[in-house]
């Protein structure tokens, strides 16, 4: 599948599962709210988790992408990158945008920098390397 194809159901579609691997050789999976960002799927997560961790010594990740009322989906493996909580417009900007591309742009700036301020968000984005899925019915 190509980029370009998955990209509708990754732009209308938010509902994920984020999936890293443990020191271990497990696989850690997690349901999270996705978007697309600078041509990579991404999501927002507390600094400290298990995928957060998982995904900065690995540098890995993989995100399936589900539109839920017919079951289509969309998985993107590939390099990860961490940007982690830096109290910094910049870094709240980036996490805005996330929040935008979701369809869940924040209401009012200084709630929503405090909001990730107290949540010490970090942005996690996928480089597409891998890009495979469902995207018809009967497929």
């Amino acid at each position: 599948m190509e980029w370009k194809e998955a990209l509708p159901l990754l732009q209308d579609n938010h509902t994920g599962v984020a999936i890293s691997v443990s020191p271990k050789g497990r696989a850690q999976a997690t349901v999270v709210s996705t978007a697309v960002l600078d041509g990579k799927v991404g999501f927002a997560s507390r600094g400290y988790t298990v995928k957060v961790k998982n995904i900065q010594r690995s540098g890995r990740a993989t995100i399936t992408v589900i539109k839920l009322d017919t079951r289509r989906y969309v998985t993107v493996e590939g390099p990860a990158s961490v940007e982690p909580w830096q109290d910094t417009p910049a870094h709240i900007k980036r996490l805005k945008e996330l929040y935008a591309a979701m369809g869940r742009a924040p209401k009012g700036d200084e709630e929503f920098a405090k909001q990730m301020r107290d949540e010490q968000r970090t942005l996690v984005l996928v480089t597409p390397e891998r890009v495979y899925g469902s995207l018809r019915s009967g497929a």
